[in-house]
């Protein structure tokens, strides 16, 4: 995920659904397990209780926390994720979702705030109840173990985007609301 490391963004149910996909996969299948990493972008103020309960939950060792990262470099590290997770309590209209699906990444997301309005269910992503750990480890596994879908949801998303979030046509539509 690329986000601040603050409550409201659900990091701690992105870390517990992560941890509870690993633990599965390791005793059903310990090849894929052992290639999962979790990459959190983003500094603020939980990020200490955020590394300790990776440390509690024993992933750590293949958690990276960056800290934050200048704008233009958000790019480069959404290109190193294969699923994107916006695990969000409360969210306003999901500009980060759009970066990751410009970038052709399936997302998973909660079912706050504008996060529906932007993703699709099961074909750009899939949507998730918020604070519900165990459905986004179900929904990690199914786009981890599903190479075919998480190619097809990312291009859907990509497509939804240059369909529907050009820059033009998204201020064209802000000037006429004004």
């Amino acid at each position: 995920t690329v986000k601040t490391l603050a409550y409201k963004y659900g990091i701690d149910t992105l870390i517990q659904g992560f941890a509870e996909t690993r633990d599965f996969l390791m005793a059903t299948d310990k090849h894929t397990a052992s290639k999962l990493r979790l990459l959190i972008v983003g500094g603020g103020p939980d990020r200490a209780s955020m590394e300790q309960l990776a440390k509690s939950l024993n992933i750590s060792d293949v958690t990276e926390f960056t800290g934050a990262v200048p704008y233009g470099k958000v790019p480069e590290y959404l290109n190193r994720l294969d699923i994107y997770v916006a695990a969000s309590r409360r969210e306003s209209f999901g500009v980060a979702i759009l970066e990751a699906s410009a970038c052709a990444l399936p997302v998973i997301v909660t079912n706050v705030g504008g996060l529906p309005e932007v993703v699709e269910d099961g074909v750009t992503g899939i949507i998730i109840p918020k604070d519900d750990h165990h459905a986004l480890a179900k929904a990690i596994e199914k786009l981890l173990l599903n190479q075919e879908l998480r190619d097809r949801m990312g291009h859907a998303g990509l497509k939804r985007v240059i369909d529907h979030y050009n820059w033009v046509d998204s201020v064209t539509v802000m000037e006429n609301i004004y």
